[in-house]
């Protein structure tokens, strides 16, 4: 079944923004979602804010809008639930627009996943397995920042929210009947918490191949890394558009010392040489210096990729992972996510006392604390 125009009341003024949320603020739950673009900016630019009760679907436009109190209200308010569906894009706009992190949320994605449907499930997906109803997915990638919205546009939108509280509310009688109600809301308490954004000076950590350094090197590359970091998020850029995570690796391996020789780097882009170049230089000679004078500290070096013994045992506890996950009915991804596992990993391979991650909390911690001691004992 294909879904009809769904109604909307399109909101663009604070006199209509407070009396929605007035009204929103009456029940215990109201679906959430959002509209925004990043092709050019380090931060999500929001376009439109979709809120439904099931009953009245709003489209809140930002662009027109000043006093946002009662949205903030709405958003933090403990007595109502906000369902949104794979909400970490969605939390990381209100974090950076309004400077608040909703709560309580419940994500549909997840919930999805602890009840069978896989991993990342997509709404237009959700939708039709739970009620039948075929979602239009027309306007994923239209532009949110033009004014004014085109119908096509709004009618998107206005579906993304209409139908999720009843999908919520199917996914709650099934998690409810498994017993996993209680893990789930658990979840759902932590995710709620805000995170803090990483620290300069640790960007160079997500540097893909930044393992393969060592020393002065991996010194320059944090150093480089940190400017880029500063950069991006004072010009609102993406990190690409200042450097490319190839480019730092190469000229923190190379070193060079002229614009002659930068020109030459991995994937150096001409504006990128004019605009950032000499800075770039500078930095570099700052890394140098801290190193030869013993003034800057050390990075901490990255973990190193499993050598084939390693893997067989990294695979023992993926099994370890693997059984428990099927003997309590989740995905093993739900249980224990692979970035906690490596983590797990190298603590043991540091011959470091075992600790589980700081993530695993409650439940998880109770189901898991044991057999992954017991299975470390033995490797």
């Amino acid at each position: 079944m294909v879904v009809a125009a769904t109604p909307y009341i399109y909101v663009d003024s604070d006199a209509d923004l407070l009396s929605a949320c007035e009204y929103l603020h009456r029940g215990t739950q109201v679906a959430l979602d959002t509209e925004f673009m990043r092709v050019d900016t380090f931060y999500p630019q929001v376009g439109l804010v979709q809120l439904s009760d099931a009953e009245r679907t709003y489209l809140i436009d930002p662009l027109t809008i000043h006093d946002w109190q009662p949205l903030q209200s709405l958003l933090v308010s403990p007595r109502v639930s906000k369902v949104l569906h794979a909400c970490a894009e969605d939390l990381e706009v209100f974090r950076h627009w309004l400077g608040i992190v909703p709560t309580p949320i419940i994500d549909t994605q997840i919930a999805a996943a602890y009840v069978g449907h896989g991993l990342s499930m997509g709404l237009q997906n959700l939708v039709r397995t739970l009620l039948g109803v075929e979602l239009e997915k027309g306007e994923t990638r239209s532009n949110w920042l033009q004014r004014p919205l085109t119908a096509s546009q709004r009618h998107y939108a206005a579906l993304d929210v209409s139908l999720l509280l009843q999908c919520f509310a199917e996914l709650q009688k099934t998690l409810k009947a498994q017993n996993k109600w209680l893990w789930f809301m658990a979840d759902m308490q932590v995710l709620a918490l805000a995170k803090p954004a990483v620290e300069p000076q640790h960007s160079y950590q997500n540097i893909n191949n930044a393992w393969r350094l060592q020393g002065l090197e991996l010194v320059r590359l944090q150093v480089l890394a940190k400017w880029r970091e500063t950069q991006a998020r004072d010009l609102d850029k993406p990190r690409s558009f200042i450097l490319k995570d190839a480019s730092l690796i190469d000229i923190a391996q190379n070193n060079p010392k002229h614009m002659q020789a930068l020109a030459t780097v991995q994937d150096m882009r001409p504006s990128s040489l004019r605009r950032y170049g000499k800075a770039v230089l500078e930095q570099l000679a700052l890394a140098n210096e801290g190193f030869a004078q013993d003034t800057i500290s050390m990075p901490v070096a990255l973990p190193l990729p499993l050598n084939k013994a390693e893997q067989k045992n990294y695979k023992k506890l993926q099994a370890c992972i693997n059984n428990l996950a099927k003997e309590h009915d989740l995905l093993p991804q739900i249980l224990a996510r692979k970035k906690e596992l490596l983590a797990l990993f190298e603590r043991h391979r540091q011959a470091q006392a075992f600790m589980l991650p700081s993530t695993w909390q409650g439940w998880r911690a109770e189901l898991l604390r044991q057999p992954i001691h017991d299975l470390f004992n033995q490797l």
